[in-house]
Formats: structure tokens, C-alpha cells, sequence
């Protein structure tokens, strides 16, 4: 399984196939704040992105895949100026 939750915290790494999307959703709406990390996140289908788009999780990491990173363009700014205020 590409996603593994560990002390509150989605860890989404490898590579996310469209299986994954309904499964993620499933885990997203179950946590009471959801966070996701994305820095082992190879390549994710477009219907995991959207799955992180339309729930907008608290983003942690960045993943490696540079499509995956433009369509979650808004979450991972969203994360770098939270990250800018914490330091």
C-alpha cells in the first residue's frame, strides 16, 4: 500500500495508482485533522490528486513528481508560508 499513517500523519510514498484514491478518501474523512506527507510520494494518479485537492489536507513534504506538484500547487504554498511563520 503507497500510503501509511504514522503518529496522525498520512505518509504517502512510492507510487500512487488510482486504486489508492477511494482508499485515501476513506482515511482522509476519518481523521480529525488531516495531515499528508508527500516528500516520498513518487508519482500519483490524477484521481489521488484530486482526492488531495478537494479535501485539502495539511501538507507536509514536497513530492518528487513535478506534475504532482503543480496540481497541488495551493496546498504546498499553503504549507510553505505555515512553515514560514512556525520558524
Amino acid at each position: 500500500m503507497p500510503f501509511d499513517l504514522r503518529d496522525d500523519c498520512l505518509l504517502l510514498r512510492g507510487q500512487c495508482p488510482i486504486e489508492e484514491a477511494e482508499p485515501l478518501l476513506e482515511a482522509l474523512q476519518g481523521a480529525t485533522v488531516p495531515v499528508v506527507d508527500l516528500s516520498g510520494l513518487e508519482q500519483a494518479h490524477t484521481a489521488v490528486l484530486q482526492v488531495l485537492m478537494a479535501a485539502a489536507p495539511t501538507i507536509r513534504g514536497r513530492p518528487a513528481d513535478p506534475v504532482a506538484a503543480a496540481c497541488l500547487g495551493d496546498l504546498l504554498q499553503a504549507e510553505a508560508s505555515t512553515g514560514d511563520r512556525a520558524g
